[in-house]
């Protein structure tokens, strides 16, 4: 019963244990609401990678041309969870996805679902990095597998291609990254306004992973409300509520958007 409710929820799942991630557990409001006998995390993978030729002239990183994956994906997910609870009332089933306390890469490779880059992103082998990730912890326990191929192999491209040289052998600098740039409030130095522009991009950065191996050949299967909701554009009207770009406010797309085209 379980796999059939989470098979008709997301193409790809996995189950990890809660040990092996209550001590990594992030400090935010949402930690409260973990089960008190949490047992499990299923973590499910949505992709939405619409395939290279549909971004011909987009403005913004691909994981903001579909709508905004937090409402979204945070649906898929309550609605899969209240299938569960109808399934086994006796067990709790509680939904995160991004501003989460779960670590969600660390559990998506504790649940056997891909290994972390060095630009510390999440890769599966069918769908690459193009995946929003979301959770149900339950404490409902699982057969879990055994892991042990968690990191990239390494060669280093996203190293050598990513503009403001945040990324190292050791991970990646959050201060220096374009995508990070992009989301700063305020006024940027002439040297952040040079990167956005010669990036092409309003908001975020995808260089690191268009450069990937691991994103070759990926499947171009997203689910049916991120191809048919897709804008290749940044918005510059005060109607952002339903792109992922909207939640640092309509004044910080706006600049970026003055910087790419004056």
């Amino acid at each position: 019963m379980i796999n059939k409710i989470l098979s008709e929820t997301a193409p790809v799942y996995g189950f990890c244990p809660f040990d092996q991630i209550k001590d990594s557990l992030i400090d935010c409001r949402a930690k409260s609401r973990i089960p008190e006998n949490a047992r499990s995390i299923i973590v499910m993978l949505f992709p939405y990678y619409l395939g290279d030729e549909a971004y011909d002239g987009s403005d913004i990183s691909k994981y903001a041309v579909v709508p905004d994956y937090h409402k979204t994906v945070t649906e898929i997910l309550d609605n899969a969870s209240k299938k569960l609870k109808e399934a086994f009332p006796e067990d709790e089933f509680v939904v995160f996805t991004d501003n989460s306390p779960i670590p969600e890469v660390k559990a998506a490779i504790s649940a056997g679902l891909g290994v972390r880059g060095l630009n510390g992103l999440f890769f599966n082998k069918e769908y690459g990095s193009w995946v929003f990730i979301g959770e149900i912890v339950t404490t409902k326990a699982f057969d879990y597998i055994e892991v042990k191929n968690t990191a990239c192999f390494g060669c280093r491209k996203c190293i050598e291609a990513c503009p403001a040289k945040a990324i190292s052998e050791n991970g990646i600098d959050p201060e220096k990254c374009l995508s990070a740039v992009t989301q700063k409030k305020g006024e940027l130095t002439e040297e952040q306004k040079e990167m956005i522009k010669s990036s092409g991009c309003a908001w975020g950065c995808d260089i690191c992973q268009n450069v990937c191996p691991m994103n070759k050949k990926v499947k171009s299967e997203p689910i049916e409300i991120f191809k048919n909701g897709a804008e290749l554009k940044a918005r510059a009207d005060s109607d952002i509520s339903d792109r992922a770009y909207s939640w640092r406010g309509e004044k910080v797309i706006k600049r970026n958007l003055e910087i790419l085209y004056k």
